[in-house]
């Protein structure tokens, strides 16, 4: 029950639309539900990928309105990635560093205390920062893969295994 939760951790996809733009509704929904059932003193904490600014620009604004409370007063909010691949047996939860960062020094203190029940902790220096740290993550995938998808184009032309190469 959210009511009750002094933690709140939103955990939505972040797809595109077809002009390639985020598409934040997940977002926003989700932000708009755990804003009408907020507890004073909770933290809520995004998860989902998204760009630097969204937390604080588009999460923390919908939380206020719906739940009639001041953020940074009543609630806090946080950002934390979502770091686990479906299917990776080796980066497993308990093995992964997870970034985190509250939107003051107590609220980064609080999730860090959290999450470290369950996995190691990076403290990052805002939650700007903690939101880029994600994006790098996922630019940095999607050009390994690209590349290793062209070099597999040129090396079947060239007649060579890529798995060997």
């Amino acid at each position: 029950m959210i009511k009750q939760a002094d933690f709140v951790i939103i955990v939505v996809p972040t797809p595109v639309t077809k002009a390639k733009d985020p598409d934040l509704k997940p977002v926003e929904s989700a932000s708009k539900i755990v804003g009408q059932n907020l507890k004073k003193g909770a933290i809520v904490v995004l998860e989902s990928t998204v760009y630097p600014g969204v937390t604080e620009e588009i999460m923390g604004p919908i939380l206020e309105r719906e739940s009639g409370m001041t953020c940074g007063k009543d609630f806090f909010i946080g950002f934390s990635p979502e770091r686990i691949n479906p299917d990776d047996e080796v980066h497993i939860l308990k093995k992964i560093i997870k970034i985190v960062s509250g939107m003051d020094r107590k609220s980064t203190d609080d999730l860090c205390e959290l999450l470290a029940l369950v996995t190691n902790v990076y403290r990052a220096p805002d939650i700007k920062t903690a939101e880029s740290a994600k994006v790098i993550e996922k630019v940095q995938r999607d050009l390994n893969l690209a590349l290793m998808n062209e070099l597999s184009m040129i090396f079947a032309r060239l007649g060579l295994d890529t798995d060997e190469a």
